[in-house]
């Protein structure tokens, strides 16, 4: 992920990259006060991604950019990661702006196709890092 610097190092608007873990951290800092306490789940989900080795947060990059694509937030409905994955579209899109608007039925429909299977995907992936946390720790 690019973000444009605010530096002005020879005057032309330099990419600086923006990883996963940086943008997730980013939207950890929006999701309400509550959610960040040490033991709510959204706070554990963090930490959590925080760790997942880079195949996961490969799933919330590539999920991310289809749901800029198809100008919804990720259609996350487990609890833990709800609140931080719209955080972190928000500030996804707060990147790499708005997307063009999608003028063929076609193209509109595959993009919500697209944002669907990658929003389930996503939901998937955040319940199996908490049932294998919970293997792991003996929870």
């Amino acid at each position: 992920m690019e973000e444009k610097s605010k530096e002005h190092g020879d005057g032309k608007n330099a990419k600086k990259k923006v990883t996963t873990a940086e943008l997730l951290q980013r939207a950890f800092g929006r999701i309400p006060e509550h959610e960040r306490s040490d033991e709510h789940p959204s706070n554990i989900c963090y930490q959590l991604l925080q760790k997942a080795p880079p195949k996961m947060l490969d799933v919330v990059s590539i999920t991310l950019k289809s749901c800029r694509n198809a100008g919804l937030p990720p259609g996350v409905k487990f609890p833990p990661g709800k609140s931080l994955m719209k955080a972190s579209y928000e500030v996804y899109c707060e990147i790499h702006g708005d997307p063009e608007p999608i003028a063929e039925p076609d193209q509109k429909k595959a993009a919500m196709e697209t944002w669907l299977e990658m929003s389930q995907m996503l939901e998937k992936t955040l319940k199996l890092m908490f049932e294998k946390a919970k293997t792991h720790l003996g929870i």
